[in-house]
């Protein structure tokens, strides 16, 4: 292979690398990135989950596709119209001022929208070099390609399942939630309000509680009291709410024990409750918010 020929798949692999990291490292800390996408407005929750899985699955794709050489120049051009449609995605959270993590790389390597915008020049100057590599001919292409889509699938959608996917019964414990409600008489108050039963220290809890106030937030849910039940500390408290955003003075600490038999050991556990009955439970994995919205509007 001459040496500019070795120079050129570098280049493209490198790429494919690149995308490969990516798609690993949005996985790993998916949950994050759902809520990051979530938390812009734009999407339902399960929408947003979709993309997000939709979106691994491409760079994945992309990624090997590239690294293998299959098909080289249309891979290249898909991933560079993805690398524009990124670019405008990044110009757009520079111009409004976000200037956190935009999840290029997960959580795992934190990236600014300049910086990312940087990684994406860089990115689409090795496609383009790439570009000029000709593609090796295999009458088994077609079928690698197939094995590469679906291996793509079963990475995005199927490893980790989006939310909503699944058993949808959150369990509790009637007789200690009882017991609770006698001890706090506003858990029996009249109308509509949310219990959120959560520990500081569990990153499935603040998840459930970021989606719970996005949620909120994003209907007319003024009237809805918001009461949580916390398995922790006042300090633990405290940046758990500093790190979820979310705002709060009703709340209560329960001792690990009592909390624990209420929840039937399981974290989080939202309970939807109307004139005093639990009208929907739900933990971070089944969350939904369109059972919020039609609690709010009932």
């Amino acid at each position: 292979m001459p040496s500019k020929t070795k120079i050129l798949f570098l280049c493209r692999s490198v790429a494919g690398v690149m995308f490969v990291v990516s798609a690993v490292l949005k996985f790993l800390s998916v949950d994050s990135f759902e809520l990051f996408i979530y938390g812009l407005d734009w999407f339902s929750l399960s929408v947003s989950s979709f993309l997000v899985r939709a979106l691994l699955f491409v760079e994945m794709f992309l990624g090997v596709s590239l690294i293998l050489g299959l098909y080289g120049r249309w891979v290249s051009r898909i991933s560079a119209l993805l690398l524009v449609f990124f670019t405008i995605y990044l110009v757009y959270l520079a111009i409004s001022g976000k200037s956190d993590n935009c999840h290029c790389f997960g959580d795992f390597i934190e990236m600014k929208p300049l910086e990312s915008l940087v990684k994406n020049v860089l990115l689409g100057l090795l496609l383009w070099l790439g570009w000029n590599l000709k593609d090796w001919e295999a009458n088994w292409r077609p079928a690698l390609l197939s094995v590469v889509a679906v291996g793509s699938l079963v990475f995005a959608f199927v490893l980790k399942a989006p939310y909503g996917f699944g058993n949808k019964t959150v369990t509790y414990s009637f007789a200690d939630f009882d017991r609770l409600a006698t001890a706090h008489p506003e858990v029996r108050d009249d109308g509509k309000q949310i219990l959120a039963f959560v520990s500081t220290g569990c990153k499935h809890c603040k998840m459930a509680a970021r989606k719970l106030d996005i949620a909120l937030h994003r209907t007319d849910s003024s009237d809805i009291k918001v009461r949580w039940f916390v398995m922790g500390d006042s300090v633990g408290f405290r940046r758990f709410l500093e790190e979820t955003e979310v705002e709060t003075l009703e709340y209560n600490f329960l001792p690990a024990r009592d909390f624990l038999k209420i929840t039937d050991g399981k974290l989080p556990l939202i309970m939807l409750l109307d004139g005093g009955e639990v009208r929907k439970t739900m933990s971070n994995a089944t969350f939904s918010e369109k059972d919020i919205v039609e609690f709010v509007k009932e």
